[in-house]
């Protein structure tokens, strides 16, 4: 006996229907990333993500909760940026060179940077950004701490600050990018921040 062309097959009826909670995700990260927070309504995200505003608060009790989606979301996208951190074929002071060339940073700038500074005022954007900021300052001191033992990074510092040093001056090379519609500014940041870590 034939199938009825009509009927979806067992494996059709297994396979799951795209998530509007994704879409929303992924329409206000770019939303958010390329015009901003706060000049960036939920009908806009909804419209990029070609959903119903009906499905946006089916899952998401405010604009606030996706920014916080958003911002985890986009966090763990750079997983493979900071894993650079660990990679055990480089020495410390090449990771940091890497892990630095690895940000493609376009006139949108960074997501983390311009939610800080959009939402720093915020509590729950507060709290999230400094999981995020501590995080990140923990991979780059490890690194460090490692480069500070085999003699090649500077060690007159603590590499807990030193990494901060790091990740928050390069978050103001790319605003500074930003401002000046300039890549160069991030690149001569990467030469002098590798000078700045390196032992004299």
């Amino acid at each position: 006996m034939t199938s009825c062309p009509h009927q979806p097959t067992r494996k059709q009826r297994l396979m799951p229907r795209p998530s509007h909670k994704e879409k929303i995700v992924e329409s206000g990260l770019a939303v958010f990333h390329e015009f901003g927070y706060h000049a960036s309504g939920v009908q806009t995200v909804v419209d990029h993500a070609g959903v119903p505003k009906g499905s946006f608060y089916n899952h998401f009790k405010s604009k606030d909760e996706l920014g916080l989606a958003v911002l985890d979301a986009y966090w763990h996208r750079t997983e493979d940026v900071r894993a650079i951190l660990n990679d055990t074929s480089l020495n410390p002071l090449e990771r940091i060179e890497a892990h630095l060339a690895a940000f493609t940073v376009t006139q949108s700038g960074c997501l983390v940077g311009n939610f800080t500074s959009e939402m720093a005022n915020e509590p729950q954007f507060r709290d999230a950004l400094k999981t995020v900021y501590g995080s990140w300052i923990s991979d780059v001191a490890a690194c460090i701490s490692l480069g500070q033992k085999d003699g090649s990074i500077r060690d007159d510092q603590p590499a807990r600050t030193l990494g901060e040093f790091v990740v928050t001056a390069l978050e103001g090379s790319i605003l500074k990018r930003k401002l000046e519609d300039n890549k160069q500014n991030v690149i001569d940041f990467r030469k002098t921040i590798l000078a700045f870590l390196r032992a004299n």
